[in-house]
């Protein structure tokens, strides 16, 4: 699915995770316990994010994410809380090779 193109899009501010066409703009990400992630559409694509990987959409417990359109270039997404240290992964249904490593640390206490 492809948008139509109104100039570039612009790179998200610092600290928050960007989406490519295919990819997000990092394959890893570190969230603190009790806090929240913050995704940016930067292109001028589609993408249905969620729990899972490699572009199957899967609940997952402690994954604070429910299936997510981000349908228009800079499209922002913020998560809720991360309140379970582990690793998790987030997808993109229409880019099957579009998943990010998401790394929860600290203590939620």
């Amino acid at each position: 699915m492809y948008l139509p193109a109104i100039g570039r899009p612009a790179d998200p501010p610092s600290g928050v995770l960007g989406m490519r066409h295919e990819a997000f703009a990092s394959k890893e990400v570190s969230v603190a316990c009790g806090h929240n992630l913050t995704m940016q559409n930067n292109s001028h694509w589609v993408h249905i994010i969620g729990p899972g990987q490699d572009g199957t959409l899967v609940a997952t417990k402690g994954v604070p994410v429910t299936r997510r359109v981000l349908t228009e270039t800079n499209d922002v997404y913020r998560t809720g809380e991360w309140n379970t240290p582990g690793v998790y992964y987030l997808t993109c249904s229409i880019h099957p090779e579009m998943t990010v490593k998401v790394v929860v640390t600290g203590c939620c206490c």
